[in-house]
């Protein structure tokens, strides 16, 4: 459950409006969080931060229908169920009287967000609010039973699978013209999955994304709201997708909570053990590991020493080693021998058996326990925690199979100690209370994407009290895939953070973000395109503006500059031919916004106003202080170059001659780079009239841009959309 969340906030295009904090649902809600241990602060938080993203809403009572996307961005596992049931609650007090929510791919996590709903909304329920979902009140779903509910006054949350028969199973409620006006509030937990389209590749739309259109489209007055800790996909989808958000929250974990920054930052190589590749694997069909016995024994020790500090709260372990239920079948029958055969002798050291086949496992105990002393964890006397260790070896479950065939939830509540082996389950929506080690070996075989990575590391949350014993046993590849993914979550959030304070809209964020190794993608390629941006060398006009009016401004623009830095102008010159000017050492960025933001570019031209902006973004993501260089090429004669059909250019540059002996030698446009400006960014301005184009009887500007190799490789780690 998350704890002190505090929230930014960008607008959308409207302003946001007044939102009523102390109505009946609210407090409600606020009684049931107070219940759950979460301080009054906390709560008072959690409310605020739901108001923000109301706000942001349309107001269900303007006459004038309205419909919007937003997007709530958390961290992973920093418990954001309790964040969107109090949405739900202020958009009942304030106007909205439906709420769907869709929750999971699959059966027992769309029971698990029933129950927790239910039990979040216990008082309330069938008085003030009914709650409804697609499994077990098929008979209730249907328009007439709802406008009866609504007539009643009581307000309806709707619960459904992300399966496109669930939700248009919702969708059919509204062919109903009343129920059509209702103001309605869509929540999509985990919405980076299952419901953006999957054939972005084809011109068709998956299933699941489709019925989610349709029902928006059914609904005149309502927001979708996304909530996610992995907005990868639903950032760099197009922004024209009618699931890109038009408004965007930051949601900040509380003081208590511990993610990428405490595991893969400078800690890392404390709380991460290294599974050696030279030893054998957990999934072979003979052996155990012996990392997979440190990473027991380190369990044991962990609990034992939470329980010797009075910390009687649960304490768990999670095996992951593959997606493959064939593989967990086989992984839970090893996991289950060695706990057994631990549990026999831990009962016979308690009942004053004297055995000596327990001095082994004595023996990992205690080089357990002392890598926690290695690792400066106070420490009683390992003579004074042992008994805790032999009881808390003698209360641990019998390893739990979490997959979609059993879901371990239900068994686990009657142990203190526990260990599950799981794949895809543990990944979105499952929560496994008292997570401490972690035994992770699955990562998909050649590049992994950002998003499904990280909502794999369960070893996240609110674990600052025990978080000296906590442990990530992994391979030295998914640990560095973790690092890797701090720097580009920071860097994510940084984004959105400027373009707050800049007044931009989600919109308007630049879809560029920093993602240093190549063995990682930041998402699904059939969900969003995006590629490794690398500038190295020339990206070169290739098309020529054609309407002289816009021309004639783009000389003006370019003269101005040129005016400006008149007394920098410096001559380069090969025979009588080509004479040049340059000015040496501008900053790149000036320069956008004195001249090449305020340029007109021919609509087909990869060289435009959004290449500059991109690179602009690129360099300060990179840390580049950019110099640049400005060059006329030919100033005083220019250059006629043919057009091909289409009115490309068919080639901008002129070529070296090959005859260095010659007296008129020419190196070539692309190499005028000065011997000490080889490091320094170039701009060339070419002026062009079209041969085979009498209709074009002028000269216009076309540009090249040179991007030295040593830019370009600090640039080579940073992501876009295409």
């Amino acid at each position: 459950m998350s704890q002190g969340l505090s929230m930014n906030i960008i607008e959308g295009q409207n302003a946001p409006w007044c939102i009523d904090c102390a109505g009946y649902f609210k407090e409600n809600i606020a009684v049931q969080l107070l219940n759950d241990d979460i301080p009054q602060d906390a709560v008072d938080t959690i409310f605020g931060n739901a108001a923000d993203i109301l706000s942001q809403c349309p107001n269900p009572n303007d006459p004038i229908p309205n419909a919007k996307t937003g997007i709530v961005i958390g961290k992973v596992q920093s418990g954001k169920t309790s964040n969107f049931i109090a949405l739900t609650a202020l958009s009942f007090d304030n106007g909205y009287g439906v709420n769907i929510i869709l929750g999971g791919t699959k059966n027992n996590l769309l029971d698990q967000n029933v129950q927790r709903i239910e039990g979040y909304y216990q008082s309330a329920l069938t008085e003030k609010l009914v709650i409804l979902n697609t499994r077990q009140n098929k008979s209730l779903l249907n328009a007439q039973r709802i406008r009866n509910f609504l007539a009643e006054g009581r307000k309806v949350i709707i619960i459904g699978l992300k399966r496109h028969n669930h939700i248009n199973m919702i969708a059919e409620i509204f062919n109903d013209a009343a129920l059509r006006d209702i103001p309605t509030l869509i929540i999509d937990d985990e919405g980076d999955q299952a419901t953006l389209n999957t054939r972005i590749n084809t011109e068709q739309m998956s299933s699941t994304y489709e019925a989610v259109i349709k029902l928006k489209e059914k609904l005149k007055h309502h927001c979708l709201v996304s909530i996610t800790a992995t907005p990868q996909a639903n950032i760099l989808i197009e922004t024209w997708d009618k699931l890109s958000p038009d408004f965007g929250n930051l949601v900040y974990p509380g003081d208590e909570y511990c993610g990428l920054h405490e595991f893969h930052g400078e800690n890392q190589d404390t709380l991460i053990r290294i599974i050696s590749e030279d030893e054998p694997n957990l999934l072979d069909e003979d052996g155990v590991p012996d990392s997979f016995y440190d990473s027991l024994a380190a369990f044991f020790i962990g609990g034992a020493l939470r329980k010797y500090r009075g910390d009687g709260k649960n304490h768990s372990m999670l095996i992951h080693p593959s997606q493959k239920k064939f593989d967990h079948k086989r992984v839970i029958d090893k996991v289950t021998a060695v706990v057994d055969d631990w549990q026999q002798k831990a009962k016979e050291i308690a009942n004053g058996i004297d055995d000596m086949s327990f001095e082994p496992l004595n023996n990992l105990l205690k080089k357990s326990y002392d890598h926690f002393i290695f690792d400066s964890v106070k420490m009683p006397e390992y003579n004074e925690l042992y008994p805790y260790v032999i009881e808390c070896i003698k209360k641990c479950a019998p390893p739990h199979l979490c997959n979609s065939d059993e879901d371990a939830s239900n068994n686990a509540k009657y142990y203190p100690y526990n260990i599950f082996v799981g794949g895809n389950m543990v990944e979105r929506g499952i929560t496994i209370k008292g997570l401490a080690v972690t035994y992770i070996m699955r990562r998909a075989k050649g590049k992994a994407n950002v998003d499904n990575t990280e909502q794999r590391a369960r070893w996240f949350g609110y674990k600052k009290k025990y978080l000296d014993v906590c442990r990530v046993y992994t391979t030295q590849t998914i640990k560095e895939d973790f690092s890797t993914i701090y720097e580009h979550e920071d860097d994510l959030w940084d984004s959105i953070e400027r373009a707050q304070a800049k007044g931009l809209s989600f919109k308007e964020i630049p879809r560029i973000f920093i993602l240093a190794s190549k063995r990682l993608n930041l998402t699904r390629k059939n969900v969003a395109r995006t590629e490794r941006l690398n500038f190295s060398e020339w990206s070169k006009q290739d098309y020529l503006l054609s309407n002289s009016d816009a021309v004639t401004l783009n000389i003006n623009k370019i003269n101005a500059l040129r005016d400006t830095y008149v007394d920098r102008l410096e001559s380069r010159n090969y025979n009588g031919v080509n004479q040049h000017k340059m000015i040496k050492g501008l900053n790149y960025f000036d320069l956008c916004d004195n001249l090449l933001y305020l340029l007109d570019f021919p609509t087909s031209s990869h060289v435009d106003v959004n290449m500059f902006r991109k690179i602009s973004e690129v360099l300060k993501k990179a840390q580049i202080a950019p110099e640049i260089d400005v060059m006329w090429i030919r100033e005083k004669i220019g250059e006629q170059r043919t057009l091909r059909t289409d009115g490309q250019i068919n080639q901008l540059f002129q070529g070296h001659n090959p005859n260095r002996a010659s007296t008129t030698y020419y190196p070539g446009d692309g190499a005028m780079i000065l011997p000490d400006r080889g490091h320094v960014m170039q701009l060339q301005i070419h002026m062009v009239k079209a041969r085979n184009k009498p209709e074009m009887d002028f000269y216009a500007p076309a540009l090249a841009l040179y991007i030295p190799l040593e830019y370009a490789e600090q640039m080579d780690k940073i992501v876009g959309q295409i």
